[in-house]
């Protein structure tokens, strides 16, 4: 398959919406249950797991199954950002390597091979 870089930033924002959708979830849980915070949170998750939703039927129809869900493995990447900038936590060495072998493996799956 030819590499069409509009076709790959529609897959990767599907994947930054879906990343949204744990950022909300994440922060919603610093809030009572049932609380107005609490349910703007979780209710904008759901929003972006709705966006993500219209966006995946669309990148179904220009990447086979396989190819387009092996690039999940990016969520860990997008999570370790908003873990960083929004909660204060650090990425360990662990993590950075377990990302990296996750990517190692999103490539040639990416690439058919």
């Amino acid at each position: 398959m030819n590499f069409h870089p509009r076709r790959f930033l529609f897959l990767q924002s599907g994947y930054f919406v879906f990343s949204l959708s744990q950022f909300f979830l994440k922060s919603g849980a610093n809030f009572p249950v049932l609380s107005p915070g609490f349910l703007l949170r979780y209710g904008a998750s759901l929003l972006c797991v709705f966006f993500f939703a219209l966006i995946w039927q669309q990148v179904l129809h220009e990447y086979e199954l396989m190819t387009a869900y092996a690039w999940r493995g990016v969520l860990f990447l997008w999570t370790f950002l908003w873990a960083v900038l929004f909660f204060g936590e650090s990425v360990t060495p662990n993590n950075a390597i377990g990302a990296a072998v996750i990517l190692c493996g999103v490539f040639p799956v990416s690439r058919g091979g």
